[in-house]
Formats: structure tokens, sequence, C-alpha cells
């Protein structure tokens, strides 16, 4: 029995030294020191339980500005709403698809893009910590209803008014600034790609690198969900009614539509993603689980969309990688920008992320990687 216990504990365990290790971020009350992690909870911003929810922030000693949006899943149905993730369901991998609200332990992810390291060359830039609380990409605007046991429930996909509310403090926070730079991983890649313009609108004359790591989810049935669960905006939904259900393409395309020549977009992804096979079995109506039939199904995906975004002219480059892949199941790596080593690592590139990442902030972009999709 105590052995069953401990086993138990060593995950709220390892949570609680890590958060312990790493500091609570302070209040934000009105002045913001360098090199500090700040909460803020301006009116307004909405959980998907409808209940107020923070931002982080950060001031650097350069005048460059990177908003960050997190990622957590998604919600895309009545079904799906009813299974938001929990702590108990994410420590022991019960199926749950969207993280609800903050949870304390977010502070220990503030990593490799995001860390105060000496080898992270944007250790020095203001930073915006955009959480994912909504299910919805970061893009919706709608409380959409639901039946949880039996009981009426209301989903507050407001990812689209939190962002907007959150730049309105950015813009008050970092009034000018000299670089922008837009990313996101995961759930938060697909927000970087669609919430750009909103984002850049507070700072029109300063050039655009807006960056996803891991957005890759085939489905055609995407421009229903974007209309009837989400509410997008309608050019943004306008776009996804054009598409095919690659939605990434659909977003930056959007994107590019919106902010002109200012902008520049970029992707990582690695082939076999262990986390958006599973999704995208489950989108398919199929379990969540990375099948082999789901890991082909999201290999063929990213390499369809990898070819249609190289032919579509628009100002996209990409890293693909094989990093981390499983010798027993065959499965990569999910996201890379906050990992500790794969935001470092040069594996099968020869060139780190890290790297990647910065030259393209300074006007240096090159597409890395494709041979992956073209011999697996």
């Amino acid at each position: 029995m105590k052995k069953i216990i401990l086993i138990l504990l060593i995950p709220w365990l390892y949570v609680y030294y890590t958060i312990k290790m790493l500091g609570k971020s302070k209040q934000y009350e009105g002045e913001m020191l360098p090199n500090i992690w700040y909460e803020l909870r301006p009116d307004g911003l909405c959980n998907a339980m409808g209940k107020g929810s923070p931002f982080y922030a950060r001031k650097g000693s350069e005048n460059k500005l990177l908003i960050y949006f997190c990622g957590g899943g998604v919600s895309w149905s009545e079904e799906s709403a009813a299974l938001p993730m929990t702590l108990p369901k994410m420590m022991f991998s019960i199926n749950s698809f969207y993280t609800p609200k903050v949870y304390s332990f977010m502070r220990a992810f503030f990593t490799g893009i995001l860390a105060q390291k000496p080898e992270n060359p944007f250790k020095d830039w203001n930073v915006i910590y955009i959480p994912y609380v909504t299910g919805d990409f970061h893009c919706g605007n709608n409380a959409f209803p639901y039946q949880k046991n039996g009981r009426e429930k209301i989903l507050y996909h407001k990812g689209e008014p939190n962002t907007r509310i959150i730049m309105e403090e950015c813009k008050k926070l970092f009034p000018e600034i000299e670089a922008l730079f837009i990313g996101g991983d995961s759930a938060g890649a697909f927000g970087a790609a669609g919430s750009a313009p909103l984002v850049a609108g507070y700072y029109p004359e300063t050039p655009v690198t807006v960056y996803s790591d891991a957005a890759q989810l085939f489905l055609p049935g995407w421009k229903q969900v974007a209309r009837e669960v989400w509410h997008l905006n309608g050019r943004m939904q306008a776009k996804i009614d054009a598409g095919e259900g690659y939605l990434y393409d659909d977003l930056i395309a959007y994107s590019k539509e919106e902010l002109g020549d200012r902008a520049v977009f970029l992707r990582s992804n690695t082939i076999y993603d262990d986390v958006l096979t599973q999704f995208g079995s489950t989108l398919q109506g199929g379990p969540h689980e990375a099948s082999p039939e789901a890991i082909r199904y999201y290999y063929e995906s990213l390499q369809a969309s990898e070819k249609r975004l190289a032919a579509s002219g628009l100002p996209y480059y990409s890293f693909v990688t094989a990093h981390n892949k499983n010798k027993e199941t065959g499965l990569t790596q999910h996201t890379m920008s906050r990992s500790e080593t794969a935001y470092y690592c040069k594996d099968d590139v020869g060139i780190s992320l890290c790297q990647w990442l910065y030259d393209a902030a300074n006007g240096k972009y090159q597409t890395l990687g494709q041979e992956l999709l073209e011999t697996e």
C-alpha cells in the first residue's frame, strides 16, 4: 500500500517542487521591473467556465516584443466540451480535450523560447504570455451550450475577446517596439496563425514574424466547427469555408491577406507527432490513440500541407524534424519551442530550432527537413 501511495504522490510532488523552485510570478501593481514575470488580471478576461483569468508579462532589456500563445487541446463539439482537462486526468492520461482554466503549475513551462538562459537569444525580449483556457484555438467568440451529467452548461469560447483585452494592456506596457514575434505551440500555434492580424494591429508599422509550433490537424469539418461552435470573425470564417480542411493553411492565408507584406510565417513540426496523431484520430471519429492508421493519416496530411504551402506563394518557411523518435512506437515529439532539449538540439537538420527562429526574426529565412516528408 505504501508503494502505491508513493507512486501516486510522485507526479504531485514533482509539480509542487517545480513551482517552488521557479517561484511565483508577481502581481502587477503599475510598475514592471526587468526580468520578472508578472501576473495581470484585467477585467473581462474569461476562462472556459466564464470566470476571470490572468495573463503574464516580462520586461526585457531589448525593445522587441514576443507574444506567445499557450496550447492545451481543443473543443469542437458538445461531447468534447463535456471533457475538460483536470489535474487528475492529465496526471493519469485520462481522455480529456481542452484546458478550462489556468493551473498554477503552468508557471513551470516558461521554458525554451521563454527562458531567461544565456543560450536563449530571445532572453532579453519583452514577453507577453497568453494562457489558453477557451478551447477555441484562441480565436472564438461564443457561449457554447452543452450538457454534462444531465445538466445544462456553457463553454465560453472567448479566445478572440481575451486576446483583444490582453493586447490593450500590452500596448500600455510596451507602447513602441522595434520587432514583433508572434508565436505559439500546439493549440497556441493555431492561435498565433489566426490572431496575428489582431495582435499586429496594435503595432501597425512594425514587421511581423508569425511562428507556429506543431500546427497540423486536417479535418474537412473545421468550417462547421468554426461557424457553429466557436463563432469566428467573418473574414477568418470565409477563408476556412473556402478551404479543404487544412486549418493552419487557411489561417495564415487569412493573416497574410490582413497583414500584407509585413508578415512572414514560420512553422515547425515533427513527422509523427505523438499528440496530434491522437487528436487527428479522435476528430475523425476514431479512438483517442496513435494507431498506425492515425500516424499515417497525420504524416500524409502534413506532407500535403507542406506541398500546398510551398506552391501557394505565401512567405512561408518550415522546420521539419523527426526529433525524439520513439524506437518502439515510431512517434515523435509534440512541441519543441518550449522544450529545454528540443529547442536547442541540432539532430537531423543541422541547425537548432532556437537558431532557426532567431535567424528568421532577423530576416534570414530557410526551409529545412523537407526530405523527411519525401523518404519516410
